[in-house]
């Protein structure tokens, strides 16, 4: 029994130290697997940044057994690498596309690694506020990797594994249509009775609401319809398995991938757009305008860009701007409106630099390609006709659609106001000037051999007139630089008292006849300014100008331009009394201008008694007083003579002219 007991004892004891030691075993095994730890990532992995007076860095922080890589998505915490416990995540969006960058780029160069650092912490880190701060640091230092690690995050859009397929058809043009879905076996077969998602992602959704459908697949597809609600890229993902990733507990949890379902959905992706940009082509009616003339515009509607469609029967107003007066210099000088301007901003840019619009139109439209033709106004919305001023000047027009001035339904199709650019060809015409003409000649009456000279002054051209070359992109002709002054003479050559039936008369020059001839033309600058005409005066070509009045008649100056596209023609008149000269013929002594009466002789003397006084001897007293009597009788005579003579020529030629007779 002792012995028994003995031996029974010594097993008992055996059987606990075995089971101390079997515990050991376990416990001890299970704390060296828990204590394995990850192999720290080199630089072939990851790059560094300096941080906190410290070298940190952002990529791969460790590699397993089997080769699986692991990100932090704790910002600021070390690690001791020790593998922890792990978890797989939930499937949204975000952990499937994540898994599709894990996958997609598991050997790739340090550069990627460290841009799916950046986005691992963006979208799956855990202390925002410490990965912001050092994100900052790392833009700085690494901006090409930030921007790389943007593209691989939208490059990872819609790329979910393939198991279906996806069909898009258009009603109106990118704004609205349906997707046609069909869940396939490895064959691409359709099968029915899956369970599948349709998720859209970008400016687009169901029209029953939201951007995910939910439905069992049919062996026939399954369509569903959408509508744009912007524009931009759209993307069509459907699921029914995902790949997955797992996070591992640490002193600084990471991430990694975990499997890839060996089926999933397939994707589309499209532009969708539900806005459009309308615009307006224009052609101005008439390229050369006179002073005081209406002008008009043809303005056809259109859209802004090809991926533009007018919404159909949509009524869109358009504003027109008229500017005026502008100069040869501002052709060519076309300001364009900026991205995104408004039409508000764009002509008050325009009026800093000193244009405003002088006049306004309006048209409206429903469809792109139809056509109005526009009158510009004087104001906005008013009824007065703008005409063009007598300055003349070149002048343009700028069109804009107004977002806010569309009706409520046609705002949710504009983003914003589209403006025509200022000075473009097509839009712009010139208005001629008006030029004024004041002359006179220098005496209006002469002698037959007298040298005439005409004073004219001359106003309303272009004060750089001559000098514009034209501008054939504008259908612009250059300026004619020359005016012309000729003489006119007229008269009877046979009659002298006859002249006066072709006295001048009637604006436009006559035809040339035995009573009207052409003397001279002279050519003149066509410019602003006062010219002298005649008596030596040069000509536009340095030539001397002389005209001698050679035969008795009427002279007369007129100036003339034959016009241009800056400058309406423009003549002085034929008739102007200030522009001509008469010239009558010489008034001679030995043949008087008129026959004069035979002057009455004197009455003779009364008989008188002879005196019977002796005489007296003649004194110096005497002999003097007659002498003066004498003069005073023939000067008087003289004057008297003179004065019939200048009554005669004045009666007979009705012109305030002096002649003296010719001794």
């Amino acid at each position: 029994m002792i012995t028994t007991w003995r031996q029974r004892g010594m097993a008992i004891v055996a059987m606990l130290t075995g089971l101390i030691i079997m515990v050991g075993v376990v416990f001890g095994s299970a704390n060296t697997a828990y204590a394995a730890t990850l192999t720290p990532a080199d630089e072939r992995y990851h790059v560094m940044f300096p941080y906190n007076d410290m070298e940190y860095y952002v990529g791969v922080a460790g590699l397993d057994a089997s080769g699986n890589k692991y990100y932090c998505i704790e910002a600021g915490k070390l690690s001791d690498y020790v593998i922890g416990p792990t978890t797989v995540l939930a499937s949204d969006e975000n952990a499937r596309r994540m898994a599709w960058i894990l996958d997609r780029y598991r050997d790739t160069d340090a550069a990627t690694h460290a841009a799916i650092g950046i986005i691992v912490q963006d979208h799956f880190g855990r202390d925002r506020d410490e990965w912001a701060r050092q994100m900052a640091v790392i833009q700085g230092r690494y901006p090409e990797i930030v921007a790389k690690a943007a593209r691989i995050w939208d490059q990872s859009a819609g790329k979910t594994p393939v198991g279906t397929t996806v069909e898009r058809t258009d009603a109106e043009a990118l704004r609205s249509g349906s997707i046609s879905v069909k869940v396939v076996n490895r064959d691409g077969d359709a099968i029915a009775g899956v369970p599948f998602t349709v998720t859209l992602q970008g400016p687009a959704r169901f029209i029953q609401g939201g951007n995910t459908f939910s439905g069992v697949s049919t062996s026939a597809g399954s369509s569903i319809a959408w509508e744009a609600t912007g524009a931009g890229e759209v993307t069509v993902n459907t699921t029914y398995e995902y790949g997955r990733m797992h996070v591992m507990d640490s002193t600084q949890d990471m991430l990694a991938f975990d499997s890839m379902a060996s089926a999933g959905g397939s994707s589309s992706t499209f532009q969708v757009r539900k806005d459009f940009v309308p615009s307006v082509s224009t052609q101005v009616s008439d390229k050369v305008l006179d002073a005081a003339s209406p002008v008009f515009d043809d303005v056809t509607s259109g859209v802004g860009d090809e991926g533009s469609h007018w919404v159909p029967g949509l009524k869109l107003q358009a504003r027109g701007y008229y500017f005026d007066g502008l100069g040869k210099d501002d052709l060519g000088k076309v300001i364009a409106p900026n991205a995104r301007e408004s039409a508000d901003a764009f002509l008050a840019r325009l009026a800093s630099s000193g244009y405003e619009p002088s006049a306004y139109g309006k048209a409206s439209f429903t469809s792109v390609g139809q056509r109005v033709r526009v009158r510009a106004m004087a104001k906005p919305d008013g009824d007065a006709a703008y005409l063009t001023p007598k300055t003349g000047g070149f002048g343009t027009w700028v069109w804009a659609f107004r977002r806010s001035e569309q009706s409520k339904r046609a705002q949710e199709y504009l983003t914003g106001d589209w403006v025509s650019p200022f000075m473009e060809a097509s839009e712009s015409n010139v208005g001629r000037g008006k030029v004024e003409v004041m002359s006179t000649v220098t005496e209006h009456s002469a002698d037959i051999g007298a040298e005439l000279s005409d004073t004219i002054t001359v106003s309303g051209f272009p004060a750089d007139h001559g000098q514009f070359m034209g501008d054939e992109t504008y259908g612009f002709a250059a300026d004619q630089p020359y005016a012309t002054v000729s003489v006119w003479w007229s008269g009877d050559p046979d009659n002298p008292s006859n002249d006066e039936a072709y006295k001048p008369s009637g604006g436009e020059v006559p035809t040339e006849d035995d009573n009207h001839r052409l003397l001279a033309t002279w050519e003149i600058p066509a410019m602003n300014g006062t010219f002298k005409i005649g008596a030596g005066a040069l000509d536009a070509h340095g030539a001397p100008m002389h005209l001698t009045a050679e035969r008795h008649g009427w002279y007369v100056f007129v100036w003339r331009f034959e016009g241009d596209d800056r400058v309406s023609p423009a003549s002085s008149r034929y008739d102007d009394a200030w522009e001509r000269v008469r010239v009558l013929p010489p008034c001679e002594s030995e043949k008087p201008c008129e026959p004069e009466k035979p002057e009455t002789p004197p009455a003779p003397a009364e008989a008188t008694t002879p005196n019977t006084r002796p005489s007296l001897p003649v004194t110096g007293g005497d002999v003097s007083l007659a002498s003066v009597l004498a003069v005073s009788a023939l000067a008087i005579g003289a004057i008297l003579s003179i004065v019939v003579r200048w009554r005669r020529c004045y009666g007979r030629s009705k012109h305030w002219t002096m002649r003296w007779p010719i001794r």
